[in-house]
Protein backbone atom coordinates (compact mmCIF):
# COMPACT_ATOMS: atom_id res chain seq x y z
CA UNK A 1 0.00 0.00 0.00
CA UNK A 2 1.58 3.06 -0.99
CA UNK A 3 -0.07 5.24 1.49
CA UNK A 4 -1.63 4.31 4.62
CA UNK A 5 -4.61 5.79 6.15
CA UNK A 6 -3.07 5.96 9.64
CA UNK A 7 0.05 8.10 8.72
CA UNK A 8 1.06 10.74 10.63
CA UNK A 9 -2.44 10.10 12.75
CA UNK A 10 -1.47 10.25 16.33
CA UNK A 11 -2.36 6.91 18.08
CA UNK A 12 -3.05 6.27 21.95
CA UNK A 13 -2.23 2.45 23.06
CA UNK A 14 -3.13 1.38 26.93
CA UNK A 15 -0.90 -1.26 27.92
CA UNK A 16 1.19 -0.57 24.84
CA UNK A 17 4.63 -1.52 26.39
CA UNK A 18 4.35 -5.36 25.97
CA UNK A 19 2.65 -7.30 24.36
CA UNK A 20 -0.39 -7.35 21.81
CA UNK A 21 -0.44 -3.27 22.56
CA UNK A 22 3.43 -3.28 21.47
CA UNK A 23 3.11 -5.38 18.67
CA UNK A 24 0.60 -3.16 17.59
CA UNK A 25 2.51 -0.06 18.39
CA UNK A 26 5.65 -1.35 16.11
CA UNK A 27 3.18 -2.15 13.04
CA UNK A 28 2.08 1.50 13.48
CA UNK A 29 4.77 3.30 13.62
CA UNK A 30 6.32 1.46 10.41
CA UNK A 31 3.26 2.88 8.50
CA UNK A 32 3.48 6.29 9.84
CA UNK A 33 1.58 7.25 12.94
CA UNK A 34 2.94 8.93 16.12
CA UNK A 35 2.39 7.16 19.14
CA UNK A 36 1.69 7.45 22.42
CA UNK A 37 1.93 4.10 24.68
CA UNK A 38 0.37 4.16 28.48
CA UNK A 39 2.03 1.79 30.95
CA UNK A 40 2.99 1.00 34.57
CA UNK A 41 6.28 -0.22 34.53
CA UNK A 42 8.41 2.86 33.56
CA UNK A 43 11.03 0.48 32.67
CA UNK A 44 9.74 -1.42 30.27
CA UNK A 45 8.11 1.09 29.08
CA UNK A 46 10.79 3.05 27.93
CA UNK A 47 12.74 0.50 26.56
CA UNK A 48 9.13 0.68 24.31
CA UNK A 49 9.96 3.75 23.59
CA UNK A 50 13.48 3.67 22.94
CA UNK A 51 12.62 0.56 20.39
CA UNK A 52 10.12 3.13 18.10
CA UNK A 53 12.29 5.48 18.66
CA UNK A 54 11.53 8.79 20.15
CA UNK A 55 11.05 10.79 17.15
CA UNK A 56 7.56 9.01 16.81
CA UNK A 57 6.71 7.60 20.22
CA UNK A 58 6.36 8.99 23.83
CA UNK A 59 5.95 6.40 27.08
CA UNK A 60 3.32 7.89 29.76
CA UNK A 61 3.22 6.15 33.06
CA UNK A 62 -0.49 5.83 34.04
CA UNK A 63 -3.12 3.80 35.49
CA UNK A 64 -5.29 2.68 32.84
CA UNK A 65 -8.30 2.35 35.32
CA UNK A 66 -7.77 5.57 36.77
CA UNK A 67 -9.72 8.55 34.84
CA UNK A 68 -7.66 11.29 36.48
CA UNK A 69 -4.63 9.72 34.80
CA UNK A 70 -5.83 8.92 31.84
CA UNK A 71 -7.25 12.67 31.58
CA UNK A 72 -3.87 13.66 32.81
CA UNK A 73 -1.88 11.17 30.14
CA UNK A 74 -3.99 12.57 27.22
CA UNK A 75 -3.25 15.98 27.76
CA UNK A 76 0.37 15.18 27.59
CA UNK A 77 0.08 13.82 24.20
CA UNK A 78 -2.44 16.71 23.01
CA UNK A 79 0.83 19.01 24.27
CA UNK A 80 3.64 16.69 22.22
CA UNK A 81 1.72 15.92 19.35
CA UNK A 82 -1.16 18.47 18.96
CA UNK A 83 -4.05 15.96 18.66
CA UNK A 84 -5.26 12.49 19.00
CA UNK A 85 -6.38 10.50 16.66
CA UNK A 86 -7.08 7.03 18.14
CA UNK A 87 -7.51 5.10 21.31
CA UNK A 88 -6.43 0.90 21.21
CA UNK A 89 -7.89 0.23 24.47
CA UNK A 90 -5.64 -2.85 25.06
CA UNK A 91 -5.47 -2.99 28.43
CA UNK A 92 -6.68 -6.72 29.81
CA UNK A 93 -6.00 -8.92 32.67
CA UNK A 94 -6.83 -12.89 32.45
CA UNK A 95 -6.91 -14.88 35.93
CA UNK A 96 -8.94 -18.47 35.57
CA UNK A 97 -10.80 -19.71 38.97
CA UNK A 98 -13.77 -20.92 39.30
CA UNK A 99 -16.29 -18.01 40.19
CA UNK A 100 -17.86 -19.33 43.29
CA UNK A 101 -14.52 -19.05 44.87
CA UNK A 102 -13.05 -15.60 43.30
CA UNK A 103 -12.02 -13.58 45.57
CA UNK A 104 -13.13 -9.92 45.87
CA UNK A 105 -10.01 -8.05 45.31
CA UNK A 106 -9.63 -10.84 41.88
CA UNK A 107 -13.39 -10.06 40.66
CA UNK A 108 -12.49 -5.99 40.45
CA UNK A 109 -9.45 -6.42 39.34
CA UNK A 110 -10.50 -8.64 36.31
CA UNK A 111 -14.32 -6.25 35.51
CA UNK A 112 -11.52 -3.02 36.43
CA UNK A 113 -8.96 -4.11 33.62
CA UNK A 114 -10.76 -5.83 30.94
CA UNK A 115 -13.81 -3.13 31.13
CA UNK A 116 -13.76 0.01 33.53
CA UNK A 117 -10.27 0.67 32.15
CA UNK A 118 -11.82 0.93 27.96
CA UNK A 119 -14.71 2.67 29.70
CA UNK A 120 -12.34 5.39 31.03
CA UNK A 121 -10.71 5.53 28.04
CA UNK A 122 -13.56 6.24 26.24
CA UNK A 123 -14.73 8.99 28.57
CA UNK A 124 -11.15 10.83 28.34
CA UNK A 125 -10.43 10.43 24.52
CA UNK A 126 -13.97 11.27 22.93
CA UNK A 127 -13.46 15.08 23.31
CA UNK A 128 -10.15 14.94 22.08
CA UNK A 129 -11.25 13.35 18.89
CA UNK A 130 -14.47 15.34 18.48
CA UNK A 131 -11.87 18.32 18.45
CA UNK A 132 -9.71 16.37 15.65
CA UNK A 133 -12.60 16.41 13.32
CA UNK A 134 -13.38 12.52 14.13
CA UNK A 135 -11.28 9.37 14.76
CA UNK A 136 -11.69 5.85 15.84
CA UNK A 137 -11.76 3.76 19.32
CA UNK A 138 -10.15 0.10 18.97
CA UNK A 139 -11.81 -2.11 22.35
CA UNK A 140 -9.97 -5.16 22.50
CA UNK A 141 -12.46 -8.13 23.75
CA UNK A 142 -11.37 -11.95 23.70
CA UNK A 143 -13.51 -15.23 21.88
CA UNK A 144 -13.79 -16.43 25.12
CA UNK A 145 -16.92 -14.58 24.94
CA UNK A 146 -18.05 -16.48 22.02
CA UNK A 147 -16.02 -20.19 22.18
CA UNK A 148 -16.29 -22.26 25.10
CA UNK A 149 -13.21 -24.34 24.72
CA UNK A 150 -10.83 -21.46 24.58
CA UNK A 151 -9.78 -22.43 28.32
CA UNK A 152 -12.06 -22.77 31.68
CA UNK A 153 -12.78 -21.44 35.12
CA UNK A 154 -12.94 -17.40 33.27
CA UNK A 155 -16.29 -16.60 34.09
CA UNK A 156 -15.34 -13.06 35.18
CA UNK A 157 -12.87 -12.70 32.23
CA UNK A 158 -15.24 -13.74 29.84
CA UNK A 159 -18.41 -11.66 31.45
CA UNK A 160 -15.81 -8.46 31.80
CA UNK A 161 -15.48 -8.73 27.84
CA UNK A 162 -18.76 -9.76 27.00
CA UNK A 163 -19.47 -6.58 28.58
CA UNK A 164 -17.06 -4.38 26.72
CA UNK A 165 -18.18 -5.48 23.61
CA UNK A 166 -22.07 -4.69 24.74
CA UNK A 167 -20.50 -1.35 25.54
CA UNK A 168 -18.54 -0.64 22.27
CA UNK A 169 -21.83 -1.51 20.45
CA UNK A 170 -23.95 1.29 22.15
CA UNK A 171 -21.36 3.38 21.58
CA UNK A 172 -20.49 2.86 18.19
CA UNK A 173 -24.15 5.10 17.55
CA UNK A 174 -23.49 7.43 20.23
CA UNK A 175 -20.81 9.31 18.42
CA UNK A 176 -20.98 8.20 15.32
CA UNK A 177 -22.63 11.60 13.93
CA UNK A 178 -19.35 12.79 15.27
CA UNK A 179 -17.02 11.24 12.88
CA UNK A 180 -15.96 8.20 15.19
CA UNK A 181 -15.84 4.66 14.69
CA UNK A 182 -15.98 2.40 17.27
CA UNK A 183 -14.44 -1.29 16.31
CA UNK A 184 -13.78 -4.70 18.61
CA UNK A 185 -11.05 -7.10 17.68
CA UNK A 186 -11.64 -10.30 19.74
CA UNK A 187 -8.28 -12.55 19.99
CA UNK A 188 -8.28 -16.19 20.04
CA UNK A 189 -5.18 -17.65 22.36
CA UNK A 190 -2.09 -15.62 22.21
CA UNK A 191 1.03 -16.58 23.51
CA UNK A 192 1.66 -13.50 25.84
CA UNK A 193 2.51 -15.58 29.05
CA UNK A 194 0.01 -14.59 30.86
CA UNK A 195 -0.45 -17.70 32.73
CA UNK A 196 2.89 -16.89 34.45
CA UNK A 197 0.34 -14.89 37.04
CA UNK A 198 -2.15 -17.88 37.52
CA UNK A 199 -2.41 -18.95 41.41
CA UNK A 200 -0.83 -22.83 40.58
CA UNK A 201 -3.71 -24.60 41.95
CA UNK A 202 -6.29 -22.58 40.29
CA UNK A 203 -4.54 -23.17 36.88
CA UNK A 204 -4.17 -26.85 37.41
CA UNK A 205 -8.18 -27.15 38.49
CA UNK A 206 -8.79 -25.18 35.32
CA UNK A 207 -6.43 -27.40 33.26
CA UNK A 208 -8.23 -30.50 34.16
CA UNK A 209 -11.68 -29.08 33.38
CA UNK A 210 -10.58 -27.87 30.26
CA UNK A 211 -9.40 -31.65 29.05
CA UNK A 212 -12.73 -33.10 30.48
CA UNK A 213 -14.06 -30.78 27.40
CA UNK A 214 -11.79 -32.50 25.16
CA UNK A 215 -8.00 -33.03 24.34
CA UNK A 216 -7.90 -30.48 21.49
CA UNK A 217 -8.09 -26.72 21.04
CA UNK A 218 -7.92 -24.57 17.79
CA UNK A 219 -4.18 -23.99 18.55
CA UNK A 220 -1.97 -20.53 19.91
CA UNK A 221 -1.17 -17.80 17.91
CA UNK A 222 1.74 -15.53 18.11
CA UNK A 223 0.97 -11.30 18.69
CA UNK A 224 1.55 -10.59 15.29
CA UNK A 225 -1.78 -11.62 13.55
CA UNK A 226 -3.87 -9.81 16.20
CA UNK A 227 -1.32 -6.50 15.52
CA UNK A 228 -2.31 -6.60 12.25
CA UNK A 229 -5.95 -7.20 12.96
CA UNK A 230 -6.27 -4.22 15.10
CA UNK A 231 -4.05 -1.99 12.68
CA UNK A 232 -6.20 -2.85 9.86
CA UNK A 233 -8.98 -0.89 11.65
CA UNK A 234 -7.19 2.58 11.26
CA UNK A 235 -6.74 1.94 7.32
CA UNK A 236 -10.56 2.55 6.55
CA UNK A 237 -11.78 5.62 4.75
CA UNK A 238 -13.22 8.31 6.57
CA UNK A 239 -16.95 7.29 7.08
CA UNK A 240 -16.04 3.97 7.06
CA UNK A 241 -15.86 1.43 10.15
CA UNK A 242 -14.72 -1.99 10.66
CA UNK A 243 -17.36 -2.52 13.34
CA UNK A 244 -15.99 -6.40 14.93
CA UNK A 245 -13.22 -8.22 13.33
CA UNK A 246 -12.18 -11.91 15.66
CA UNK A 247 -8.79 -13.50 14.85
CA UNK A 248 -8.56 -16.98 16.09
CA UNK A 249 -6.29 -20.06 15.44
CA UNK A 250 -6.63 -22.42 12.93
CA UNK A 251 -4.17 -25.34 13.64
CA UNK A 252 -5.83 -27.90 16.19
CA UNK A 253 -3.27 -29.02 18.48
CA UNK A 254 -3.56 -31.30 21.74
CA UNK A 255 -4.41 -28.91 24.89
CA UNK A 256 -1.43 -27.64 26.99
CA UNK A 257 -0.72 -24.50 29.31
CA UNK A 258 1.31 -22.41 26.84
CA UNK A 259 4.48 -22.58 28.92
CA UNK A 260 4.29 -26.19 28.47
CA UNK A 261 7.09 -27.99 26.66
CA UNK A 262 5.83 -29.32 22.79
Amino acid sequence: MSQWHVKDKVIVVTGGSRGIGFGTAQLLAKRGAKLALLARDQTVLAAAVEQLGKDVAIGIVADACSPLALDQALRQVVDRFGQIDGLINNVGYQFARRAELMPEAEVRQLVDSNFLSAVFGCQAVIPHLRRAGGGRIVNISSSTVRHVNEFCHLALYSASKAALEKFSAALRDEVRVDGIAVTVISSGAVMTGSVANFDAAALGEAMQAWLQKGPMTDGFMAVEPVAHAIAHAFEYPPGVALEFLEVRPNAPVPKMLESSPP
